[in-house]
């Protein structure tokens, strides 16, 4: 489908309706902006359809209420131990400091956990987590997804977001 640059004015658009392209254009258009959504593939959700969905997070709402005392600074230390030393730690600084509220508004919006979550991952020859942060849910990514889209829908509806698929 071609765009038409003269139809609706637009404050931003996004390129890609996968994971951080939906976050992008949700934020966006919960902001108020009016969001260009352009995904080259004939559906959203990138990787979300093949994904796991396994997110971690330190100090969310899940292990409060599970009794886990957690932080950001340890969830920062594990990541750089099981990476041993290799993640820049920049960008993990940034990636644990911001998951919580990540995670709090996935819990918020309804994902649901599996029982047993959060877990440290480790597994046979995979070592996890000193503490348990690490959650999926049943439909894994797919639950994820599902979420997105119950967002993405009203806006869509609203004309706050405007999608192309298809689009290369």
């Amino acid at each position: 489908m071609a765009i038409d640059p003269d139809s609706t004015p637009i404050d931003l658009a996004v390129v890609g309706a996968g994971t951080a392209g939906l976050a992008a254009a949700l934020a966006a258009a919960g902001a108020g902006a009016r969001v260009l959504l352009l995904e080259a593939a004939p559906d959203i959700g990138g990787t979300l359809h093949l994904s796991h969905g396994q997110l971690s997070a330190a100090g969310t709402r899940l292990q409060a209420a599970r009794g886990i005392v957690d932080s950001p600074d340890a969830h920062f230390e594990d990541v750089m131990r099981l990476s041993e030393g290799l993640a820049d730690p920049r960008l993990v600084r940034r990636a644990v400091d911001e998951a919580p509220a990540a995670v709090d508004r996935l819990l918020a919006a309804g994902l649901a956990p599996l029982p047993d979550h959060p877990t440290t991952g480790e597994s046979p020859g995979r070592p996890g987590y000193r503490t348990p942060r690490y959650l999926w849910a049943q439909g894994q990514g797919r639950d994820i997804l599902a979420l997105l889209r119950r967002e993405l829908a009203p806006l869509l509806a609203a004309g706050r977001v405007r999608l192309v698929t298809g689009a290369r």
